[in-house]
Parts: structure tokens; C-alpha cells; sequence
């Protein structure tokens, strides 16, 4: 396990858990949560560690499949946040497209129908709709063995929106999905 490879080569390398603490940039208490195992270090701490201790990170990650299991977990969640990051970028876009499209149309003084000025906002509903299921689907993602709800909180906003990860949920936002594209299909003939 990994806390007892850092107290045995802290120990061995008569290091104080103070002393080690000054050279990490961190608390003595930090270090002692490490070696009791209540905590873990981040991979960046444990580089410094493997360097101050003269310890191979394959030595100290092969001894603790928690630690490997927590660094995993981690990058996973990092991960997440960046979809999710550029998710609500393009929502944020989509929307202030949608918002803008009138003003620009009457701004502009094009000759645009009010039938195509229809179609380009459904349109743009479209794709702000298939934005907001992927971003649904990410923020309540489904648990293995559990049946997840039909209606879940909103992402942004107060109230109850359908969740995409339920059975029935896929079904109700496809069918949003395809009245938005009929529309557009029907708008345009």
C-alpha cells in the first residue's frame, strides 16, 4: 500500500514528516494523512515525492490499487468537465445566435420572409436541442444497476427537464428532436 511505502522510505531515509513537508511545499500534516492513508497525494506531489524519496513511481503505483483507482477517477472527471466545458460554450453560442437572428435580419434589412426567418429559428432550436440532450446526458450520467428517473432537475434553471439516459427519455427527446426537423421540413416546402 502506498502509505506504508512513504512512512518505510521516510523513515528509513530519516526524514522528519515536517522535514519532508518543508521540501513538498506543504503541511506536516498532509504528509502524515499520506502515510496513515487518509488521504492521497496528486500526481504532481507524487513526482516530487518519487524524486525526494529516490523512489520509482512504478514502485510506489504497482504497491496501492486504490491510488491507481483514485488517479483514474480523477482524470475521468477532468475529462468530463471539459466536455461539459465546451458543451456550454456551444449552448452559450446557439442561444445568443437564436436571440440575435431577428435583430440581425431587421439590422441587416434583408428581404427574408418571415417563412425562412422561421425555418433558420427552428433550425437553430434544432441543434440548441441536441446540445442541451448531450449536456443532459453528461450531467445525470446512468448508474450501472440502477434505473435511472424519467424526470431529473434542470442543468441551469429551476425546475424538471426529461432525463436522456431513461428509456423513455431518449424516446421523448428524439421526438422533440423530429417535430423540430418536420417543422423545418415542412416550413420549407
Amino acid at each position: 500500500m502506498l502509505a506504508t511505502i512513504l512512512k518505510q522510505r521516510r523513515l528509513e531515509l530519516n526524514l522528519t514528516q515536517q522535514a519532508v513537508a518543508d521540501q513538498l511545499h506543504t503541511t506536516r500534516q498532509t504528509i502524515s494523512n499520506w502515510e496513515t492513508g487518509k488521504n492521497l497525494p496528486d500526481v504532481p506531489l507524487l513526482i516530487a515525492i518519487s524524486d525526494l524519496y529516490a523512489l520509482s513511481l512504478d514502485t510506489m503505483l504497482k504497491s496501492d490499487s486504490q491510488y491507481v483507482q483514485k488517479v483514474t477517477t480523477d482524470y475521468q472527471l477532468i475529462n468530463q468537465s471539459k466536455k461539459q466545458r465546451h458543451l456550454d460554450y456551444a449552448l452559450v453560442a446557439v442561444i445568443l445566435l437564436l436571440i440575435a437572428t431577428p435583430f440581425l435580419a431587421n439590422w441587416l434589412k434583408t428581404d427574408f420572409s418571415d417563412r425562412l426567418l422561421t425555418i433558420i429559428i427552428i433550425a437553430i432550436t434544432t441543434v440548441l436541442v441536441i446540445l442541451s440532450y448531450y449536456r443532459s446526458k453528461i450531467f445525470f450520467p446512468s448508474i450501472p444497476g440502477t434505473r435511472p428517473p424519467l424526470f431529473v432537475p434542470r442543468t441551469f434553471g429551476v425546475g424538471l427537464t426529461i432525463n436522456p439516459n431513461h428509456p423513455l427519455g431518449k424516446l421523448l427527446w428524439l421526438t422533440i428532436l423530429l417535430i423540430l426537423i418536420g417543422s423545418i421540413v415542412w416550413g420549407s416546402l
